[in-house]
């Protein structure tokens, strides 16, 4: 009797162990991913090989192949993602359907003049300005590109169920 006992409570110490490890594993990778963010900040919008990688960073292609386009000749400076293919033809109705570009939202906290960005996928346009986020957010998108815990927050607005 004892050494089932034994056998079950060391058993249960496993999984514990590696239920522990997983749950330490998902937030070094949250924090990973949160560090890689803040690191690929920008500072202008002009400058396109910056933005293009922070794009890349936060996952815009993820969704597809895109080519970026650039106002920066006037106020409001804008960001322009045409996506010519997306990976998975699924996407395509979750654009339809109004779904929301989170890496939209992170490059408005995150590209420091940025005033406005559109993405667009054949007849879809997804259009976002710093206004229109600080209303989503409930404060001011540009805060949210300050600091790493702050850009875990707005991910949490944007996706409370994670």
């Amino acid at each position: 009797m004892l050494k089932k006992m034994s056998l079950i409570l060391g058993v249960m110490v496993v999984i514990a162990m590696a239920m522990t490890g997983c749950s330490s594993t998902n937030e070094s990778q949250e924090k990973d991913k949160f560090q890689a963010y803040y690191d690929s900040r920008v500072q202008h919008v002009g400058d396109n090989s910056k933005v293009s990688e922070l794009l890349n960073v936060l996952g815009a292609g993820d969704l597809g192949k895109y080519t970026i386009a650039l106002t920066t000749d006037k106020e409001p400076y804008g960001l322009t993602v045409n996506f010519t293919e997306l990976r998975d033809p699924g996407d395509e109705a979750k654009l339809e359907n109004g779904d929301r570009i989170d890496f939209a939202y992170f490059a408005l906290a995150l590209i420091e003049n940025l005033n406005e960005i559109d993405v667009n996928y054949k007849d879809y346009n997804f259009s976002l300005s710093t206004e229109q986020a600080n209303e989503i957010v409930d404060g001011d998108i540009k805060d949210y590109g300050n600091s790493i815990e702050k850009l875990k927050e707005l991910n949490n607005k944007l996706n409370p169920s994670d």
